[in-house]
């Protein structure tokens, strides 16, 4: 097991160290109304705070009221934004399920890990033995370094045998479904769960174990809890309480469970207070909705597709960061980030620093969700970031400030480019008429990929669209 022996992390410091790989400025996305922030919060006591990462699983850009849902009814997340920062280009390096989980746990590109298709299904000690390496340092390992405690309740995705669940990668703790098959084993550690609850219950059965945790949670150390929902993913199976309850059909059913849920969690950090340590939340969800599925499937808003695609309908997803006293409440934040970003961020709040003996492509966006900037620069267009996007090992996209450059797929047959400033739904493509920008958007594509290809891994067996 990995963790029977402790590695020290060397590392080194963030900000403009960093190699930026990622996007711009600039809109895209539509001004939506939020409701009112409350007043000023309390300044928060020094030191690192808990953290708390919630994930959904394929929710679209557009299932949020804070977000421009019309029908389905999000009052526990709308709160959290209306007390927090919205950002509107959270982007994730690929629309699929282990890739961007991947990239989140790892602050790495979907192929230096390996991690560039879904993983197959399995148990501890059956199925096929592949997953996330032992030498890979994840955020849980890098705050566990820090001091903090560490627990992870739901959908893993990153292997299922012993060597590759939540607990040899970090974790004190693990209650979940480690694989991408929602029917599968329950697990707590690595022992399946006897009498497990149906999928109808699944939710709040996470939700109890992690109310439980956060209570439960020493006040002499800060904790990490990484929450990692199966909602809204197929099949949707809402608790009875929950079904036909929402305007938004059996999807919005289970996507107002969802928000029950994060009231509950919300609720208990609120319950426990911020006088001895204060608690950063994050939300967001691993890719866009899986719009094959019709009526479903979630929205993804304005934007163009869902999952398994490079249209922003597939990797913009919705995000809200809430940390009373550090982030401004009621921010809007339209400046493109991306999961890559979570990594740096979140060791930088434990006071840590970035291993020198290996390159991450992300940013540490606190002085962008606290206002101190507006912008974080890169060597982009216009001094932008610049942001890969992959289909399984392929670098297809290149984000760097307004413009998206798109190479061919099964989505086109053709090279493409898209203004997402002026059209965020992507239906222009300016190829034709602007081949002057493309043209080296092309080549740093190239150039980008070609380096990140240099320290990659064998792809993980794998693959599909679970």
């Amino acid at each position: 097991m990995r963790f029977r022996r402790r590695r020290t992390l060397h590392l080194t410091g963030l900000g403009a160290a960093l190699l930026g790989l990622t996007a711009a400025c600039g809109g895209g996305a539509p001004a939506l109304p939020v409701a009112a922030p409350p007043a000023g919060s309390p300044t928060p006591p020094p030191g690192p705070p808990n953290i708390v990462l919630i994930l959904a699983d394929d929710m679209g850009y557009g299932d949020l009221g804070s977000f421009g849902a019309p029908l389905i009814r999000t009052p526990n997340l709308d709160r959290l934004a209306a007390e927090g920062v919205r950002l509107t280009d959270f982007r994730v390096p690929s629309a699929l399920c282990t890739p961007s989980r991947g990239a989140l746990m790892t602050g790495l590109y979907p192929p230096r890990t390996g991690l560039v298709g879904n993983l197959p299904s399995g148990s501890p000690t059956e199925g096929i033995s592949d997953g996330i390496d032992d030498d890979e340092i994840t955020v849980a390992q890098a705050l566990r370094e820090r001091g903090y405690a560490t627990a992870m309740v739901g959908k893993w995705h990153l292997g299922s045998t012993l060597p590759h669940l939540p607990t040899a990668h970090g974790f004190d703790s693990y209650f979940g479904i480690s694989n991408g098959d929602q029917t599968f084993l329950l697990l707590r550690g690595t022992t399946p769960v006897k009498d497990p609850p149906g999928l109808d219950q699944i939710t709040k059965a996470y939700t109890q174990e992690a109310v439980t945790i956060i209570r439960d949670a020493a006040r002499d150390r800060p904790f990490f809890l990484y929450l990692a929902h199966r909602s809204p993913h197929v099949p949707l199976e809402p608790a009875p309480e929950f079904l036909g309850r929402s305007a938004g059909g059996r999807y919005g059913d289970v996507v107002e469970e969802l928000d029950w849920s994060v009231g509950e969690v919300m609720k208990a950090v609120r319950e426990r207070g911020a006088s001895e340590r204060s608690t950063f939340v994050l939300f967001t969800s691993d890719n866009g909705p899986w719009v094959s599925h019709g009526e479903n499937a979630g929205s993804p808003g304005p934007f163009r597709s869902g999952k398994n695609s490079p249209y922003e309908g597939g990797v913009r997803v919705p995000a809200i960061a809430w940390w009373p006293g550090r982030y401004p409440a009621g921010r809007t934040v339209s400046e493109p980030v991306m999961s890559l970003d979570v990594f740096p961020t979140l060791v930088a709040m434990a006071g840590g620093q970035l291993t020198p003996t290996r390159t991450y492509y992300g940013a540490d966006l606190t002085p962008l969700l606290s206002g101190e900037v507006s912008r974080l620069p890169g060597p982009g267009m216009d001094r932008s970031r610049e942001m890969l996007g992959y289909y399984f090992s392929d670098a297809v996209s290149l984000r760097s400030g307004r413009w998206k450059f798109l190479r061919p797929g099964y989505w086109d047959l053709v090279d493409t480019l898209y203004d997402l400033q002026a059209d965020p739904s992507e239906t222009t493509d300016l190829y034709p008429t602007r081949r002057d920008l493309a043209a080296p958007l092309a080549e740093r594509l190239a150039f980008l990929a070609d380096q990140i290809a240099r320290g990659s891994k064998k792809p993980k067996k794998g693959g599909g669209p679970d």
